[in-house]
């Protein structure tokens, strides 16, 4: 049994957003094999968590208080513009954390960063400890993306400048770590030629316990799951609100469609409102997810594997979804889900659906049973133990 130190941005649990969901995980699973330090960002709206009792699979807690007040972010920004790191990487490149995690990492066998802008602290392991960076996107490519959808031409071009010092700054990473975790093929392939000199993919997977089908009858509404504070969710419903949901109202005008999760700066078109509903952030979506008769999942940038996707299928939903959102998993068009990037499309393919309840739980049952076979936590956490066993052995 080998001492781990485990470095995330912040507390993975309760986990309630898609990196928390991995981070949880994948922790879950080293602690099945090994004695876990964890070393967790504290964010202000995370300090009630710390109250309550140690999780079983840490042995060990310690805390970095992060600031996120108005005049840090101002310096980070500053220092971004004329410095070498991105503006991401310097909330987590100060002193104190640097000085924790080589604290930390003088008992360690084995130091797991989970996120890129941690990768800041790597160069204060010690010398023959290995060093696993799990990457949950590529992050520069998902820069550029939001780079070139931003409209308004200061924050455009200040986004642009931060592209190449974030591609940078993770080429170094990828080549700094022994192990590096990618989430999707495509992603791994990715980081590879970044010069990254090992790579597997450890894709995202589900609780299938936590989320199974219900046994509520459908309302004929649509649904989706996810915060507006990340960036491809955003912009993903801002296109489905602004250019799907118009089309499918006008077959359809009392349909109603909700958006679960923070919603914080979500604008909803004057034309849709009447037919949207915004529950905000949720302690429970299943009954909301239960009672919807299609998933949505209109996503045009990302990387990585779709935590909302294996959700979905999780729960027996029948799914409509972009190339995109459906990347990095083995989904099989007509069969697990249906498939859709432009406008039009998308909303034939929910309305040929809403008409179609018979093909509808179809895709659900499919869907489920590929969850089940293929991206169940658990299974995931024994694929990826063997790897950091070899490191450890090395």
């Amino acid at each position: 049994m080998a001492r781990v130190l485990m470095v995330t941005s912040r507390l993975p649990w309760p986990p309630t957003e898609g990196h928390q969901l991995r981070s949880w995980h994948l922790l879950r699973a080293l602690a099945r094999e090994h004695r876990v330090t964890l070393l967790s960002c504290l964010r202000p709206e995370d300090a009630g968590t710390t109250n309550g009792e140690l999780p079983a699979a840490v042995t060990r807690l310690a805390f970095h208080h992060l600031r996120q007040d108005a005049l840090s972010t101002a310096v980070h920004l500053v220092s971004s513009i004329g410095g070498r790191l991105p503006f991401v990487v310097h909330r987590y490149a100060g002193t104190e954390l640097r000085g924790k995690v080589g604290e930390l990492a003088r008992d360690a066998d084995l130091v797991h960063f989970d996120m890129l802008p941690l990768m800041a602290c790597a160069d204060r392991v010690p010398a023959g400890v290995p060093v696993i960076y799990n990457a949950h996107n590529v992050e520069h490519v998902l820069l550029r993306a939001r780079s070139a959808n931003e409209s308004r031409p200061l924050h455009r071009a200040f986004l642009r400048s931060q592209v190449d010092r974030l591609m940078h700054f993770e080429t170094m990473a990828s080549r700094r770590a022994d192990l590096v975790l990618a989430c999707s093929e495509p992603d791994r392939m990715q980081l590879v030629d970044l010069g990254a000199r090992t790579a597997i993919t450890v894709p995202n997977g589900v609780d299938l316990d936590g989320n199974r089908p219900g046994m509520e009858d459908e309302d004929g509404s649509l649904v989706f799951v996810g915060q507006m504070g990340w960036f491809p969710n955003r912009d993903g419903v801002d296109w489905f609100l602004s250019d799907v949901l118009p089309r499918v109202l006008a077959r359809k005008p009392k349909l109603r469609f909700t958006l679960v999760g923070k919603a914080q700066g979500l604008q909803v078109p004057a034309n849709v409102a009447a037919n949207v509903d915004v529950s905000g952030f949720v302690d429970d979506l299943r009954p909301l997810v239960h009672r919807a008769s299609v998933y949505v999942v209109p996503l045009r940038m990302g990387s990585g594997t779709r935590l909302k996707v294996l959700e979905a299928m999780a729960f027996g939903k029948a799914i409509v979804t972009t190339s995109i959102g459906s990347e990095g998993i083995d989904l099989k068009e007509g069969v697990h889900a249906e498939f859709a990037d432009d406008a039009q499309s998308f909303a034939d393919r929910i309305l040929a659906l809403l008409n179609d309840p018979v093909h509808r739980a179809a895709l659900g049952r499919e869907a489920r049973r590929l969850a089940e076979a293929r991206y169940g936590w658990d299974a995931i956490g024994e694929a990826m133990l063997p790897h950091y066993e070899r490191l450890l052995a090395a």
